[in-house]
């Protein structure tokens, strides 16, 4: 850990003044804000720069690993093992990068570093060894040139297994009017209690926004539910946002029918903060499996139940909230409490931040639909 140390340098800890907490009235759980860090920029391991982390998920045995979104622009796309270290008596965190991994083709090579090919966004761990990784691919109106978007499992070595099999909404098409939209594919990646993949897209797919869609319109997104064994498709569902200026970054399992998600507002200003808020929401036996469904606005549907749960202001009780794109569970704290993790993604942007917020949860899950 010493070695880790004195390679990175040293990782901030931030102590907050105040301790935050949000209570539904309906009984919602509630979230304390227990510890804030982030990684200074320009911060380098094993000579490559740490940014870019849009991912997030906990290990077994205690680490975190953690996603980058290099592109292959002049560096290889990768993930890190990390130990993230909680004092919730202090209202403080420490984040350690442990180990640095190079994700690979399917025949066991390094992605082209002179030109984009893969956009991780996600990660999961998929049991033993193995992870689970999305991509939004490259868009490109040359067919030959373009790269669809994934899910991919791949093994400890970084080298890719084999690729889930996506519904057409969230496959490149023409980028217009049929498909997914550049760079607003897969970025939320969930596995379920029992190993059901689970994936919702950042912005919804051309054919299902409605004729009056535009800015602060109601958005309808799909979240899917995979085989893990077969990587097919079992269900699509309704994820609605009421305020489209929000996009969907993340998503959690909670239990197989309930989810964490997080939205925030896009474009933004780094210099003033990110709007976000975190969302529960959940699938009930009145919710449309909208899987055949070729385009929403011709079926009629029942969506996901949704409750925010917190909304985080661009400064929230002393802390400038940065681009949320990660999310994990932590550990349990000696009152009980779970944890959550909170994750950000600087973009290699020297005015954003590698951000790490750390939550305890209390209470019980309640899923009813709320007026935003």
């Amino acid at each position: 850990m010493r070695k880790v140390m004195r390679n990175i340098g040293a990782i901030l800890a931030i102590g907050l003044g105040a301790t935050a907490s949000v209570a539904g009235k309906d009984g919602t759980p509630t979230l304390e804000l227990i510890g804030a860090t982030s990684i200074p920029h320009g911060t380098r391991f094993q000579g490559l720069p740490i940014g870019g982390l849009s991912g997030l998920d906990r290990l077994p045995g205690g680490d975190y690993l953690a996603i980058s979104d290099d592109k292959g622009d002049g560096r290889p796309p990768r993930y890190y093992r990390l130990a993230i270290a909680l004092d919730p008596a202090h209202h403080r965190m420490r984040v350690l990068i442990e180990a640095q991994q190079v994700l690979r083709d399917a025949q066991g090579l390094p992605f082209p570093t002179d030109h984009p090919v893969v956009d991780p966004e996600a990660i999961r761990h998929a049991g033993g060894h193995h992870i689970y990784w999305s991509s939004e691919g490259t868009w490109n109106a040359d067919p030959a040139r373009r790269v669809q978007p994934a899910i991919y499992e791949a093994d400890a070595t970084g080298r890719i297994l084999r690729s889930f099999s996506l519904p057409p909404v969230y496959l490149y098409a023409d980028n217009r009017s049929r498909g997914a939209a550049s760079n607003g594919v897969i970025e939320g990646l969930a596995v379920g209690p029992q190993g059901t993949v689970y994936a919702v897209n950042e912005v919804p797919a051309y054919e299902d926004l409605a004729v009056d869609d535009g800015p602060g319109q109601a958005t309808r997104h799909r979240l899917t539910s995979f085989d893990p064994r077969s990587g097919r498709p079992l269900h699509q569902y309704v994820y609605d946002v009421p305020d489209g200026q929000y996009s969907v970054s993340e998503l959690l399992a909670i239990d197989d029918r309930h989810f964490l998600s997080i939205e925030r507002v896009v474009p933004f200003d780094s210099r003033t903060g990110v709007r976000a808020r975190i969302i529960v929401s959940g699938i009930t036996d009145r919710t449309t499996d909208v899987l055949s469904c070729p385009a929403l606005p011709s079926c009629p549907a029942v969506p996901m139940t949704r409750t925010v749960l917190l909304d985080l202001p661009q400064q929230y009780r002393g802390v400038k909230i940065d681009n949320l794109e990660g999310m994990a569970w932590g550990p349990r704290l000696p009152d009980g409490r779970r944890t959550m993790i909170v994750e950000a993604d600087d973009n290699f942007n020297k005015d954003q931040l590698s951000q790490f917020l750390a939550f305890a949860w209390r209470g019980r899950l309640v899923t009813t639909r709320s007026a935003m």
